[in-house]
């Protein structure tokens, strides 16, 4: 299979949508792929049972006969009973320090020896057995314990899952290195409506080095920024197995007639492909000046033709991205989460106040993207004062959240004069739905999406297609304030002061009240656009922000 190593600049100028993470797999390389077709399992890529032989701590012995490969799946058969060989020291496990016995059969196969992965997308598609007291899970684990990944791991509940990373607590860790009696874990579990058991289901993790982000059908549900714990991993290799009892409990469904299957349809492994910096102007769309470097080593905009415009853009894994302006990183101050803080620039560090997802904007002539930050899920903005770069709501004056991205010796227009009215920037699919319960190869798999949900990597062919919005009536723009009519007001509250923005609809300005919840008068100012209100004499509470110019009428809240 053939992957395109395309930067990021060819990614957008293509039209791509690779936003969170990206849905092409031009920086992906699969690494290792299991379809299970063939009637036996491929011994080249894994160990029919576990690699320290065949027990664990639960009640079946894992067998290679009990590792099934049919009908294009992969099958562990858990069996109520007792394998002839679970004898002596197998004949009983251990379960929280206590004796359990070795009375049913089950499966297990890892990679052990045979294939582990540092950093990249582990993914599998599986459907579990219905029955209580089984526990399916698909993880990964390296010599020593902890650390372990638990990708998927299905309880009692089948509408239920857990995902964790178990490592050592740090403060031992440091002084010590691993050990199992100093453990600790975050993570959690992903409960909703779907039963795990009546159809298969796809589970992944995406790793860097910093960042632990897993999904469930192909839908990111949980990321964790922590790179103290995550740096306790090393090479992974990747374990499926069928226990039953331990975990799972002693009210097992399982019955000599009424067997337990774990399936599972595919495995996959893909790494991001190594990729050189981009160096780029970032061009706030309504302003036409840029994003530099001031000579305190702040963020600000300012000429987009000098040399403290220069940035670079380095992809870190599928949907982060890392900005520098020379030796420093944009940096969100105190990581903080809270509208208009704010941006600035500081010495990377890997976290996730560091790092910025693109989402690229259909169109548009040329790289025109939103910027998110990943710890906030908030994306960057001029403010309408032209000066500095702030953070905000998805919906916060998007015009003012696009940005171009210019190469350095392309031509810097003063104003953008050629983007579309931004009426809904909301992403969608233009592409057809395929189905998702049925077994794709990985060249053909694809995945759409209908809104602007956080979507996994996806196999696609070699062939870049654009899987963003085709919207191909552009207008022209001849004065940019004419599309100001598509955003209301705003008021945000920040460290005593309430920063209030009127919408276009008020034309000649307005008048700002701000009244209690008994709709008493406390505060009144005309604004002719914006204005930062000090409200720190107002007592603690929720207030209505009215806005009025005797014609039209926003009301807006806001808790002091």
């Amino acid at each position: 299979m053939k992957f395109l190593n395309t930067t990021l600049l060819t990614i957008l100028a293509a039209g791509v949508s690779f936003a969170e993470p990206p849905s092409n797999f031009s920086g992906w390389e699969l690494v290792f792929e299991d379809n299970f077709d063939g009637t036996s399992l491929d011994k080249k890529k894994w160990n029919p049972t576990y690699n320290w032989g065949p027990t664990h701590n639960h009640r079946a012995y894992c067998a290679e006969e009990n590792v099934i490969v049919s009908d294009g799946t992969l099958k562990l058969k858990g069996e109520k009973k007792k394998h002839p060989k679970a004898t002596g020291d197998r004949a009983k496990a251990k379960f929280n320090n206590k004796e359990i016995p070795v009375d049913y059969t089950s499966g297990a196969i890892d990679t052990k020896n045979h294939f582990e992965v540092k950093y990249g997308y582990i993914e599998g598609r599986f459907k579990a057995p219905w029955q209580k007291g089984t526990w399916p899970a698909f993880w990964t684990l390296q010599d020593g314990w902890p650390p372990e990944i638990d990708i998927l791991e299905i309880p009692a509940s089948r509408k239920q899952h857990h995902y964790y990373l178990h490592y050592t607590d740090p403060s031992w860790y440091s002084s010590h290195g691993s050990a199992w009696d100093h453990e600790a874990s975050f993570g959690g579990h992903k409960d909703d409506n779907t039963d795990r058991s009546a159809g298969f289901h796809n589970y992944a993790v995406e790793w860097d080095e910093s960042t632990l982000s897993f999904y469930f059908d192909d839908k990111k549900f949980a990321s964790y920024n922590r790179p103290t714990e995550i740096k306790q991993l090393s090479a992974q290799y990747i374990i499926v197995n069928l226990a039953i009892g331990g975990w799972a409990g002693d009210d097992i469904e399982i019955t000599a007639d009424k067997p337990a299957y774990f399936e599972a349809d595919w495995v996959r492994v893909w790494q991001a492909k190594p990729a050189k910096p981009d160096t780029v102007r970032i061009m706030s769309m309504n302003f036409g000046t840029c994003m530099v470097r001031t000579s305190e080593d702040k963020l600000a905009l300012g000429d987009c033709k000098g040399d403290n415009a220069i940035a670079t853009i380095t992809p870190l894994s599928g949907s982060a991205y890392r900005i520098n302006f020379g030796d420093l990183s944009l940096d969100t101050p105190d990581e903080s989460k809270d509208a208009g803080h704010t941006m600035s620039l500081y010495k990377w560090n890997g976290g996730a106040h560091q790092k910025v997802s693109m989402q690229k904007q259909s169109g548009y002539e040329g790289s025109v993207v939103r910027m998110k930050m990943q710890h906030s899920d908030m994306y960057l903005r001029a403010t309408t004062d032209a000066e500095r770069v702030v953070q905000s709501w998805e919906d916060d004056w998007r015009w003012y959240q696009m940005w171009r991205l210019l190469k350095p010796d392309e031509e810097i227009p003063a104003k953008d004069t050629t983007g579309m009215v931004p009426t809904d920037t909301t992403k969608k699919d233009s592409t057809s739905k395929k189905d998702s319960t049925s077994k794709k190869d990985s060249t053909e798999k694809t995945h759409s999406s209908k809104d602007s949900t956080e979507k996994a990597p996806t196999p696609k062919d070699t062939t870049k297609k654009d899987t963003s919005a085709s919207d191909t009536s552009k207008t022209a723009i001849p004065v940019l304030s004419s599309i100001a009519n598509v955003y209301g007001t705003t008021a945000h509250y920040v460290s005593g002061h309430l920063f209030v923005e009127i919408g276009s609809a008020f034309k000649d300005g307005a008048s700002v009240r701000i009244l209690d919840l008994q709709g008493r008068e406390v505060m009144r100012l005309f604004v002719a656009h914006g204005a930062a209100m000090d409200v720190r004499h107002l007592a603690p509470g929720m207030y209505h922000v009215a806005v009025s110019d005797g014609k039209h009428v926003d009301v807006k809240r806001f808790k002091k």
